[in-house]
C-alpha cells in the first residue's frame, strides 16, 4: 500500500469525492443548503478543469490520508463473516494510515437493506456498505463517484471480471466495486446420471431428454430451480431474447415464446417441481429425491453427499451461454474528503487479487479478478472443488440483471410469484407469456 499520495492524485480524488464525488456533485464541506445551490449552479471552464479539480486545489503539496475510522455496514454471517473480518483486521494491521475499518453487522440482507433506506431519508448513512443495485435507486445521488478514483489510483480495472464493471457503472458513473459474487450452476447426482446412461446437460435439449429418462425410471421429477425470476431472465438471453428495461417487458416475441414454451414444458410434463414444502432443492438432492437443479454456487456447503457423488456444471444454454450472477458490491456513502480517501485504501485491497482469493476460497464466492482466477492459489483451489471449476467454465457467460429502473426490484418479485402460479396452474406457454407480460408491464 502506498505511504504517499502526491497532490496530482489526490487533486484528482479530492474533486472525484469533494466536488464530483456524489451523483448530485455536492461539497462535502459546504452546508447543506449551500451545497444545494451550488450543486444547481453551472460550473465554469476557469473554475473547474477536466478532471473536476479546482484550479486552486492544483498545488504542488504533498499530502498524506489523515487517520480515522471507516464504519462499513455488511449482512454477513457464519463463515463469510468470519472470512471478511480477517481481511478486515488485515487491513487495519497493515495499512500505513492509520486507518481503522470497523465493521457493523446488520443482520440479513433485508434488514440492511431497510437501515440504508431509513438512513438516507435521515441523512445518516454509514462510511460505505454492501449494497444491491437496486437497493440504491431511491439514494442514488448519496453514492459518491468513483469514477476518478478507479481512473486515478486503481492498479488495473480492466482485471476486474467484464459483467462486475458493467454491473458497477450501470447508473452512468462507476458507482461500486464488486464484492460477495456469485453465479447460477447446475448441480446433480453424478452417480445416478451415469446409471441413466448421460453426461451432464449442456443444452435446453439435454435437460428435457434427461428429465424425461429419470421421470420414466424413478416416477419424480428430474430438475428444479432455485430462483424463477433469475431463470426466466437467463432462459430469455440463452435464446437471444431481451428481458425488461426501464419501458417494460421485451420478450413478447416468437423468441419469447419459445422460451417460455421451452420452460413450461419442463413443469407441465413433471420434468420440474416447485421447491414446496422441501424449502430448499440443497434438501431434495441431498436426499437423493431429485436429479438435479440450478442454484447459487454458494449453496455447495448446503448439500450433503452420503453414497453418492455429486456433479456440478455449467448452466445448460441453447443458443448463447448465459450465467446469471448475483451478489452485493461495495458501495461509498461518505462525504468527508479524507474518509473518502481512505474508504478508497479498504475497498482497494477488498478487490485486489490476494484478498479477492482468500475470500472466495473461504467463503465460496467467485474472485473478483481474472488474475485470481488464473492465480496458483485459486487453480489449485479448483482442482479439489467442483463447484468452483463449474463456475469458472461459464465466466464468459456472466450477466447481472439491469437494475437501475425503479421498478427492477418490484418487477423481479412479480415475476417469480407470477411463475409460480402459472407453473401450479399448468398454464400453456402462450397463456404463459401473456400473462407474464401483463405482470411485468403493471410494475411500471
Amino acid at each position: 500500500m502506498k505511504k504517499k499520495i502526491v497532490a496530482t492524485l489526490l487533486t484528482a480524488v479530492m474533486a472525484a469525492g469533494a466536488l464530483a464525488g456524489c451523483a448530485q456533485k455536492v461539497d462535502p464541506n459546504a452546508s447543506t443548503e449551500a451545497s444545494k445551490d451550488e450543486a444547481t449552479q453551472e460550473t465554469t471552464k476557469e473554475e473547474t478543469t477536466q478532471d473536476g479539480a479546482t484550479e486552486e486545489q492544483a498545488t504542488s503539496e504533498e499530502k498524506t490520508i489523515e487517520p480515522c475510522e471507516i464504519e462499513f455496514w455488511h449482512g454477513m454471517s457464519n463463515t463469510q463473516e468470519e472470512v471478511l473480518t480477517q481481511l478486515t483486521n488485515d487491513f487495519n494491521s497493515n495499512n500505513e494510515y492509520g486507518i481503522t475499518v470497523t465493521l457493523v453487522n446488520q443482520g440479513s440482507y433485508g434488514d440492511l437493506s431497510q437501515k440504508l433506506q431509513a438512513s438516507a431519508a435521515a441523512d445518516g448513512l454509514p462510511d460505505m456498505a454492501q449494497a444491491y443495485n437496486n437497493w440504491l435507486n431511491p439514494y442514488i445521488d448519496k453514492v459518491v463517484d468513483l469514477t476518478n478514483f478507479v481512473e486515478t489510483d486503481f492498479d488495473n480495472y480492466d482485471d476486474i471480471i467484464e459483467a462486475y464493471r458493467n454491473e458497477c457503472s450501470e447508473f452512468g458513473f462507476i458507482h461500486a466495486l464488486p464484492f460477495n459474487k456469485s453465479t447460477y450452476v447446475m448441480f446433480y447426482n453424478k452417480t445416478v446420471l451415469d446409471e441413466l446412461g448421460f453426461e451432464a446437460p449442456k443444452t435446453w435439449d439435454d435437460l428435457t431428454t434427461i428429465g424425461k429418462a429419470y421421470v420414466e425410471k424413478y416416477g419424480e421429477p428430474a430438475w428444479g430451480v432455485d430462483d424463477l425470476a433469475g431463470f426466466v431472465e437467463a432462459s430469455l438471453r440463452q435464446n437471444g431474447e431481451g428481458y425488461v428495461d426501464e419501458t417494460g417487458a421485451l420478450f413478447n416475441t416468437d423468441g419469447g415464446l419459445e422460451t417460455m414454451t421451452y420452460i413450461m414444458d419442463l413443469y407441465n410434463n413433471g420434468y420440474a417441481r416447485l421447491v414446496g414444502e422441501d424449502k430448499y432443492f440443497s434438501n431434495v438432492l441431498s436426499a437423493q429425491s431429485m436429479l438435479g437443479y440450478i442454484g447459487s454456487s454458494t449453496g455447495a456447503s448446503y448439500i450433503t453427499v452420503d453414497g453418492w457423488e455429486m456433479g456440478v456444471c455449467p448452466v445448460p444454454s441453447n443458443k448463447e451461454s448465459a450465467a446469471y450472477c448475483a451478489g452485493t458490491n461495495l458501495v461509498m456513502f461518505t462525504q468527508d474528503a479524507n474518509k473518502q480517501l481512505a474508504a478508497w485504501e479498504y475497498m482497494k485491497w477488498l478487490t485486489s487479487e490476494e484478498a479477492t482469493v482468500t475470500w472466495a476460497t473461504g467463503t465460496g464466492y467467485l474472485p473478483v479478478r481474472t488474475s485470481a482466477y488464473e492465480s496458483s492459489d485459486y487453480q489449485n483451489f479448483m482442482a479439489s472443488d467442483v463447484t468452483a471449476t463449474a463456475a469458472y467454465e461459464q465466466s464468459d457467460a456472466f450477466f447481472t440483471s439491469l437494475a437501475s429502473y425503479d421498478a427492477s426490484n418490484d418487477v423481479r418479485t412479480a415475476v417469480a410469484a407470477k411463475m409460480e402460479e402459472l407453473i401450479l396452474d399448468e398454464t400453456a406457454p402462450q397463456d404463459a407469456l401473456d400473462a407474464l407480460v401483463e405482470e411485468i408491464n403493471a410494475q411500471f
